[in-house]
């Protein structure tokens, strides 16, 4: 294929959110800054032998540099890889990366088993089970995840609380699927209550990035669990 019919191609996607160099010379056009991201989030630079998920691959910018560093990559998203980039861009980098259309709300790790480096970027504020959907996460982590997400800023003192904003409709960025605005300290509590330790905080505009280890809180969990119909109360006897 001659670079005239890879730009003829990559011109026929209606949509890019991921700028991808899939050729040298050659990047698909993309508004998201990956590049920004990616140095933020300072992946290991060596990958083999890790097991990798991407949520919310898109077009798959993340999991194809994953795979590049050597991981054994999984990319999830809700609609199919064909109604994104992601379908042409793995074409034409000849990807392996196996990809699945499914909502993060079905994910399980009796059904994927668990991966050592797990991706939640840009997903956190167009869910509207934010807490659930992190317990979810933390079943599906090994080791490390990283979460980048937009944040909110109250104001001085009022930062110092854990504080979310909801938006109702299409209040934020006239976009529908936006749910949640949380701040740095309410993101920060969260990821403690569903069993992840943020060791790096970035913030980068109204945007941030978490650097988050995997940890064991029994508490948190089973109350959780229990708040969610998962496990039924313990006897207070027992």
């Amino acid at each position: 294929m001659t670079d005239d019919e890879v730009r003829a191609r990559i011109a026929a996607i209606p949509h890019w959110y991921h700028p991808i160099e899939v050729r040298p010379g050659i990047v698909t056009p993309g508004a998201n800054a990956a590049r920004l991201v990616l140095g933020t989030l300072q992946l290991p630079a060596d990958c083999r032998g890790l097991r990798a998920l991407d949520l919310g691959t898109r077009d798959g910018f993340f999991a194809f540099e994953l795979e590049r560093r050597g991981a054994e990559v999984v990319a999830v998203d809700y609609v199919a890889k064909t109604d994104t980039g992601f379908a042409l861009a793995a074409e034409l980098l000849g990807s392996r990366v196996t990809y699945l259309q499914r909502n993060l709300y079905e994910l399980t790790a009796a059904e994927l088993g668990t991966f050592d480096v797990v991706l939640f970027l840009g997903l956190l504020y167009h869910l509207p089970d934010p807490l659930g959907a992190l317990r979810i996460v933390r079943n599906l982590t090994a080791q490390r995840m990283y979460l980048e997400t937009l944040v909110l800023d109250f104001g001085a003192e009022m930062n110092e609380l854990p504080l979310m904003r909801f938006f109702a409709g299409s209040s934020w960025a006239g976009d529908p699927t936006n749910y949640w605005g949380p701040n740095v300290r309410c993101v920060e509590d969260m990821l403690g209550e569903s069993e992840f330790a943020a060791r790096r905080v970035v913030r980068l505009g109204d945007r941030c990035v978490f650097a988050c280890e995997a940890i064991s809180s029994p508490a948190e969990a089973y109350y959780l669990e229990i708040a969610t119909g998962r496990r039924v109360p313990e006897s207070a006897g027992s």
